[in-house]
């Protein structure tokens, strides 16, 4: 396996520590702190290998080439062929060369934890031989701590301290000297064209990169116009997500008695702008008029950065009359994350997803908010 990864026994530079309690914590600074990365040793699809940066800074796991030809060929056998690119510190764009699933492993014989990671395999010079990011962190509930030089993880009975060791950093460190640093390659920045493809909608562009060639960007916007039906172009192009799939309800707690708030006036600007939007979203079937209805609510107008208008509607009563959700929205960069790898994305998170679900029938009258000549209800919830 080389000088990366080894096949028999725990690595010798392996220092474990066990301690019988649950809580994590670190030791007072010192004068001495640790000033290399959190470099580890760990068990990769069955391999032990060697200089493994732990970076929380990372949004994915990465593994080397230079030391992915060295597992077994049946190992290597299972990756599988990337669709999706990464995106370096400096903006550069890295296609992968593939991606795989190991287990990955830390610890000792006696205490160790596991989990399986998803690694994209480059093909880059680097001193490491694979880099653990926050996806992996996770997965194996491992809190690190550069400073401390060390990373800690519960086990049956206790924590368990495992510390970075101070001879692989000097090697890294040696390893990316100026005598072996490789020679940093000119970048080539990629811009963008935007190209408009239907008569109808010339102010819709579509972006395409610099460097293909003029017969190929043709060739490429012939065939987007043979396929302009696979495009939303306007509101009323979306089908809308089916009821018994998901619909948006309202829990009005029992008791609350219904609000009419009073009609505020508009200036006339405002008034222009709130007739385009509700004639929009009528036209949509996101909105219909309404003559009876129990709540009442007022539209708010928002100035956007550009200087037009944001439509909003003041549901400040509704929301009182509903119970707050105990359980917060989840962090958006873990969701982010968990979607590395897909090749595709869902058209509902594309392109205003409230708008294709439609609001349960015995909510819609609720939602009704004051307009000229009538008040309008929503048939999907254009303000989420």
């Amino acid at each position: 396996m080389g000088e990366g990864s080894q096949t028999k026994g725990y690595p010798e530079l392996l220092s474990v520590t066990v301690k019988k309690k649950k809580k994590f914590s670190f030791p007072t600074f010192s004068t001495r702190l640790n000033e290399g990365p959190m470099i580890i040793e760990a068990e990769i699809g069955g391999h032990f290998v060697h200089r493994i940066y732990v970076n929380g800074g990372a949004s994915s796991e990465i593994l080397y080439e230079h030391c992915f030809v060295r597992l077994r060929p049946e190992i290597r056998s299972q990756m599988v062929p990337a669709t999706t690119h990464l995106i370096g510190f400096s903006g550069e764009t890295i296609w992968p060369l593939g991606h795989i699933s190991l287990l990955v492993k830390i610890g000792d014989e006696e205490h160790s934890t596991s989990a399986w990671m998803n690694f994209m395999v480059i093909r880059s010079p680097s001193q490491h031989n694979g880099i653990i990011g926050r996806p992996g962190i996770r997965k194996i509930r491992v809190v690190p701590s550069t400073t401390h030089g060390m990373l800690k993880f519960p086990v049956e009975g206790g924590t368990v301290t495992l510390r970075s060791s101070r001879v692989i950093p000097m090697e890294c460190a040696m390893i990316s000297g100026p005598s072996t640093q490789p020679p940093i390659p000119s970048q080539v920045l990629e811009e963008k064209v935007k190209v408009a493809i239907h008569p109808e909608y010339p102010e819709q562009t579509i972006a395409i990169g610099s460097t293909l060639t003029e017969k190929g960007r043709a060739k490429l916007c012939a065939l987007l116009r043979q396929n302009l039906d696979v495009f939303a172009w306007r509101p009323a192009d979306m089908t809308g997500v089916p009821r018994h799939i998901a619909e948006h309800r309202l829990n009005i707690r029992e008791g609350c008695l219904p609000i009419r708030q009073k009609k505020r006036g508009q200036a006339p600007e405002r008034n222009k702008a709130i007739q385009e939007e509700v004639e929009k979203l009528v036209d949509a079937r996101i909105m219909k008029e309404v003559h009876y209805h129990s709540w009442l609510s007022n539209p708010v107008m928002v100035k956007k950065h550009d200087g037009s208008w944001r439509m909003c509607v003041d549901f400040k009563n509704l929301n009182q009359a509903c119970p707050k959700d105990g359980y917060p929205l989840p962090e958006i960069d873990w969701k982010v994350e968990s979607l590395c790898g897909y090749p595709f994305k869902c058209f509902l998170d594309a392109y205003k997803g409230y708008h294709q679900i439609k609001m349960a029938k015995e909510d819609e009258e609720k939602t009704a908010f004051n307009h000229e000549p009538g008040d309008i209800l929503l048939l999907k919830d254009a303000f989420a």
